[in-house]
């Protein structure tokens, strides 16, 4: 988990971290060898300052240890449907009739993905069988990729900030986007899709 973290945070956390090691040690095992009493009559003290420790470090946590929402902007997802028209000429023995017709393309679908440290994110998880490309930006600190469990297709390794796509043709059913790296997956790198 510390390599998900920005180095700020890593120090900031490191920081509180020993500040609250140093106290509690010190008031376990220094402290009462020098003062056998302690904390005697200081014992209200003690607790509100054992307290504020306590909640400095999960505010700490809280803080430095969250993924900034800078890289979980929601990925929006655009869908281009191709349509052509043609003229279609209409012979009877009495007169000649031009009427417009339209032939639709297959639709082609485009999905914005983003990973990060440990989620994938797309503005739907709904779309129409066909060729879907997957544009997947890497949103976090550490290499990622994108994967299709159940047809086996998968980009190259991703470098933070960097994108990659993956084109597959998916017929209704459900998929599973998911990191390949190692951990990840089990880390909460997947993503259930629906394809109708």
């Amino acid at each position: 988990m510390p390599l998900a973290l920005s180095t700020g945070h890593e120090v900031g956390l490191g920081v509180t971290a020993l500040v609250f090691i140093v106290f509690a040690l010190a008031s376990s095992l220094l402290l009462p060898r020098f003062r056998p009493d302690y904390p005697g009559r200081g014992l209200p003290a003690f607790i509100v300052i054992s307290f504020v420790f306590f909640f400095g470090m999960l505010t700490a946590v809280e803080n430095f240890g969250g993924e900034s929402k800078h890289g979980e902007a929601a990925a929006a997802e655009s869908t281009t449907t191709a349509e052509t028209t043609t003229q279609a000429t209409t012979t009877t023995a009495a007169a000649t009739t031009t009427a417009p017709t339209t032939t639709a393309k297959p639709v082609a679908t485009k999905v914005q993905v983003s990973e990060t440290e440990f989620k994938i994110t797309t503005g739907l998880t709904s779309f129409k069988a066909g060729q879907i490309t997957f544009v997947a930006k890497n949103d976090g600190k550490i290499p990622h990729d994108l994967a299709v469990k159940e047809t086996g297709d998968k980009t190259k390794e991703i470098p933070p900030g960097g994108t990659a796509e993956l084109k597959v043709n998916l017929k209704a059913g459900k998929y599973e986007l998911y990191c390949t790296i190692p951990g990840h997956e089990a880390a909460g790198m997947k993503l259930t899709i629906t394809v109708s």
